[in-house]
C-alpha cells in the first residue's frame, strides 16, 4: 500500500498470509510448502479477503471529495447543491438559400451538415420551404458533445452531407460556439470545495425557514413570506404559547444581517393567525366493532387534527378526516349540525398563507 495516501482499512497481504499460516499450523495443520494443493488453497482465501479488504477501503475512500471519481464525485457533489457541468454540444445559425423550384419541401430536424467533412452539425427544427427563391434562418446543433464542436466562423460555407437540389447555399449566420467538454474531476473536485466554503446565506424562502426551525425545538412549522422587495415575513407555529415571545426573539437573532440574511432584508416574525374550526362528526360502525376499532377511530382523529392543525397555510379539508375514518372501520360518517370553519359552512376552505388551522374534532356515534 502507498503510504502517501490515506487508507480507512489498513492491510498487508503478507502479514494476512502469514496469520493464516500461523492458525492452520496451530489447528494441526502441516508445514505448507509452495505448490502444495492445500498452499494453493489457502492463497485463494487470501486473496479474497484482500479483495474484500480492498473494496470496503474503496469504498469508504468514494465517499470522500478527496478521493471520489466518476459517478462517486458526481453523487457527493449533488449532495452539497453543487452539479457537476455537463457535456454540451456547440449552437450556431444558419441561412439556408433555396432556389426556384415551383415545388415546396421540407428539410427534416436532424439532417446534417459540415463546414470541413469531419464534423458534423443537425437541424434543430425541420425546415419547410415554399418551392420560390428564398432564404431561411435555421438553428443547428453538433452531433457531438463537447468544444470540438465549436469553431465554425460566421461567413463560413457548410454543405449538407445529402445532396438536395433545392438548396443553392448554406452559410453560418454567426459563429458556432457553446460547445462545453464534461467538467473533468479535479476541476470538479475544486469546485465543490469552493462551493462549500462559500457562505450561503438566506434569500430563498426554504433557507429562512430552515434556519428558523432549528433556532427552537418549540417550532412546529415555519414559513417565510415575501412581503414585497426587500421585506420577508416570518410565521411560525410554537407548541407553547407561553414561549411564543421567547422563540420570536430566537428566531429575529438567528436571521443576523451581519452573517446569515441580506443587509438588505427587512425580516420581521410573527405568530401565524387563526382560522377557527369545530367539527362534529356523527359516525356508525358495525355491531361487532371491537376496541380495536375503536382505537383505530381515535388514532384517525388525532391524527387528522395534527396534519390540520401544524402546517402554515394548510386548507380546511375535512375530507380526509372522513375518510381517514372510513379507513379505520367506521361504515358511516357525516359532518353533523354546529361543524364551522371560521363561523362559515365546514367545508373544504382555503385560510390563507400566514394562517393555521386550529379547533377540534367530536365524535358523536349514532
Amino acid at each position: 500500500m502507498d503510504a502517501t495516501e490515506m487508507y480507512y482499512l489498513t492491510y498487508d497481504p503478507d502479514e494476512i498470509w502469514d496469520e493464516m499460516h500461523r492458525v492452520y499450523i496451530a489447528e494441526g495443520g502441516d508445514v505448507l510448502y509452495p505448490g502444495d494443493e492445500k498452499e494453493i488453497l489457502l492463497r485463494a482465501v487470501q486473496a479474497i479477503l484482500v479483495q474484500s479488504f480492498a473494496g470496503v477501503d474503496n469504498a469508504l475512500r468514494m465517499a470522500t471529495l478527496r478521493y471520489a471519481v466518476g459517478d462517486y464525485l458526481d453523487a457527493y457533489g449533488a449532495g452539497r447543491m453543487c452539479e457537476r457541468i455537463s457535456e454540451a454540444p456547440a449552437k450556431g445559425k444558419v441561412t439556408i438559400t433555396f432556389r426556384d423550384t415551383g415545388v415546396p419541401g421540407t428539410l427534416a430536424a436532424g439532417i446534417r451538415m459540415t463546414a470541413d467533412g469531419e464534423r458534423f452539425y443537425a437541424l434543430a427544427e425541420s425546415v419547410m420551404y415554399t418551392g420560390y427563391a428564398q432564404e431561411i434562418v435555421a438553428d443547428i446543433v453538433c452531433t457531438e458533445g463537447g468544444i470540438r464542436g465549436n469553431g465554425v466562423k460566421s461567413g463560413a460555407p457548410m454543405q449538407l452531407a445529402q445532396v438536395n437540389n433545392d438548396v443553392i447555399s448554406i452559410i453560418a449566420l454567426i459563429d458556432v460556439a457553446g460547445g462545453m467538454d464534461r467538467e473533468t474531476d479535479d476541476a470538479y473536485r475544486d469546485r465543490i470545495y469552493s462551493h462549500g466554503l462559500a457562505s450561503v446565506t438566506t434569500g430563498p424562502a426554504i433557507q429562512y425557514e430552515s434556519i428558523a426551525k432549528r433556532t427552537s425545538s418549540q417550532i412546529i412549522d415555519a414559513k417565510a413570506l415575501n412581503d414585497g422587495p426587500g421585506f420577508v415575513r416570518v410565521i411560525l407555529i410554537v407548541s407553547d404559547d407561553e414561549w411564543a415571545e421567547t422563540v420570536i426573539i430566537g428566531v429575529e437573532n438567528a436571521l443576523c444581517p451581519n452573517d446569515v440574511r441580506p443587509l438588505t432584508d427587512i425580516v420581521s416574525v410573527e405568530l401565524a393567525g387563526e382560522a377557527e374550526f369545530l367539527l362534529k362528526i356523527e359516525y356508525k360502525t358495525d355491531v361487532s366493532a371491537d376496541s380495536a376499532t375503536t382505537a383505530a377511530i381515535n388514532r384517525a382523529v388525532s391524527e387528522y387534527l395534527a396534519w390540520q392543525n401544524n402546517k402554515i397555510g394548510r386548507p380546511f379539508n375535512p375530507d380526509r378526516l372522513i375518510a381517514d375514518l372510513y379507513r379505520a372501520g367506521v361504515t358511516r360518517a357525516v359532518i353533523g349540525s354546529g361543524s364551522h370553519i371560521m363561523g362559515g359552512t365546514a367545508e373544504y376552505t382555503e385560510i390563507g398563507e400566514d394562517k393555521r388551522c386550529t379547533g377540534e374534532v367530536n365524535l358523536v356515534m349514532t
